[in-house]
């Protein structure tokens, strides 16, 4: 296993925000529509460019992925609404998401830690490799991903041979490959890994 590699914390929510858009003060309308959190209007375009967050459509119509819904409801960024008009507190959503997402309190946990430390933080490849870690303050127009992250609890058997094939994966994508393990307490501690290592541990 490759040394543990410290991630330093930064005070601000989303790192250095530049000139990003300020987001409201009062949480912003959401709506779950088919298992998926749904900001519509002004306001889609308004909290994409202030975070990075969620996938835009004709500039008006933001999708959030399921651990980006559960991170902006907790800070009171967004307030979500079910079909019948009522409000989904962070455990129900939570409940309700988990159905398409088994694995989606992990997947919140390593996420939400890695936003608390000022980085950008986008979706990654699939196949195991969760998330794409951009540099703190990155404008994604203009850089590219640095990491790929994946994700296991403490204790959970992970293949060598996963391992490393997510690394070579990396690799040819000109990316880091860094593993988060969760502890039983939910912190996370990042590892990073290259086919080096994985082959001097076999």
């Amino acid at each position: 296993m490759a040394d543990e590699q410290p991630l330093g914390d930064v005070s601000q929510d989303e790192g250095k925000e530049g000139t990003r858009p300020q987001l409201p003060e009062e949480p912003i309308p959401a709506k779950l529509s088919r298992g998926r959190v749904i900001v519509k209007g002004e306001m889609a375009r308004v909290l994409h460019d202030a975070g990075h967050y969620g996938t835009l459509k004709n500039e008006v119509e933001l999708a959030l992925e399921a651990e980006e819904a559960l991170l902006l409801i907790r800070r009171k960024r967004i307030q979500v609404l079910d079909s019948k008009g009522a409000e989904l507190d962070f455990s129900v959503l939570l409940q309700i998401l988990s159905k398409r997402h088994p694995r989606l309190w992990t997947q919140y946990l390593v996420y939400s830690d890695l936003r608390s430390r000022g980085y950008v933080v986008r979706t990654g490849y699939g196949k195991g490799l969760w998330f794409r870690v951009y540099p703190r303050g990155a404008k994604l127009n203009e850089v590219t991903a640095k990491y790929f992250v994946c994700a296991i609890s403490e204790g959970s058997p992970l293949k060598v041979a996963e391992l490393e094939k997510l690394s070579r994966l990396a690799l040819r994508n000109r990316k880091k490959l860094m593993l988060a393990v969760l502890d039983r307490q939910g912190e996370a501690t990042y590892y990073l890994v290259s086919p080096a290592d994985i082959t001097a541990g076999k």
